[in-house]
């Protein structure tokens, strides 16, 4: 679902535009940080409003903890075999015990 539409398109919908161009400026947020924030914007969009609503310093800096974390299991070894065996990426981070909802 996620992986078919416009980065950005879902979390369009639930952030503030200024936060969205904050996140698309960075050259610290990729495409898999585009991905963590829509499935953020669709599995729980009043969460991601409250974060929002608490700062945009705080928001941004968990969206780049949370897009380092998965960065990193999916890169790793380990991830990358995984993926290779047919598992998708929110399987792999399940099984690395790696929480994927805010």
């Amino acid at each position: 679902m996620l992986g078919n539409s416009t980065p950005l398109s879902i979390a369009a919908n639930v952030l503030a535009r200024a936060t969205l161009e904050s996140v698309l400026r960075s050259p610290s947020y990729h495409a898999r940080g585009w991905q963590i924030l829509d499935r953020w914007a669709f599995d729980c969009p009043e969460q991601l409003r409250k974060l929002e609503a608490d700062g945009e310093v705080i928001l941004l800096g968990r969206l780049l903890e949370q897009q380092e974390i998965e960065h990193q299991v999916l890169s790793s070894t380990a991830g990358l075999e995984q993926c290779s065996h047919g598992l998708a990426e929110y399987e792999v981070l399940a099984l690395h015990e790696i929480r994927t909802e805010l």
